[in-house]
């Protein structure tokens, strides 16, 4: 006969592994979900994970990295390439729901990085300033590894975010920011740099 505490060990370890496979089977539902969505339209390794729905349009390349995460539940992600465009996220990076990347020419983002919800990069105005039906020169943006973006960041062409750096929520990021810092503001600027202990 099993006494009382051997009973209650004996449950918890099912549903710790019930949970686990809970867990597994979600994760597949999310793989499945990338390559159901993605699949023709993008370079997507299996390892790819789409939670809720993204919008994949233009005619450019999208290339992912291994273990990519979207997350478009609440709002779709949008990614726009336009013919010459090309987009690149790196290995396990993360992207929350309501952002979009657009691509004339390229937009990479590296490695390990995490994008807050509604984030915004564009390496291309849209219009001139003075000449509203004229179309700017692109110019490329790269956002290094292990970089994170709060929230509602507008990432700006030609800008170039180093590795390790922090984005404040509700940046408008203007021009380059180099690696190991916090910037924030309007336009962003350099508030500190991280030391090894950050």
């Amino acid at each position: 006969m099993r006494c009382g505490w051997e009973f209650i060990a004996v449950e918890v370890g099912s549903t710790s592994q019930m949970v686990a496979l809970v867990s597994k089977v979600t994760n597949l539902g999310h793989m499945l979900n990338a390559q159901l969505h993605l699949r023709g339209k993008a370079s997507v390794p299996f390892s790819v994970r789409l939670q809720g729905r993204l919008q994949l349009s233009g005619c450019g390349e999208v290339v992912l990295g291994e273990g990519v995460s979207f997350i478009g539940t609440v709002v779709p992600i949008e990614l726009v390439t336009y013919t010459s465009g090309r987009i690149e996220i790196g290995n396990h990076t993360f992207i929350n729901y309501g952002s979009s990347i657009a691509a004339r020419a390229s937009v990479k983002i590296g490695s390990h990085c995490h994008l807050g919800h509604y984030t915004f990069v564009m390496d291309n105005d849209q219009h001139d300033v003075v000449r509203h039906t004229e179309l700017p020169q692109s110019d490329p943006v790269i956002i290094e590894d292990h970089v994170w973006i709060g929230s509602k960041t507008v990432i700006l062409p030609g800008v170039r975010i180093g590795s390790r750096a922090v984005i404040g929520a509700g940046s408008i990021v203007t021009k380059d920011i180099p690696p190991r810092c916090v910037a924030a503001g309007n336009p962003a600027r350099v508030l500190r740099h991280l030391t090894e202990l950050d």
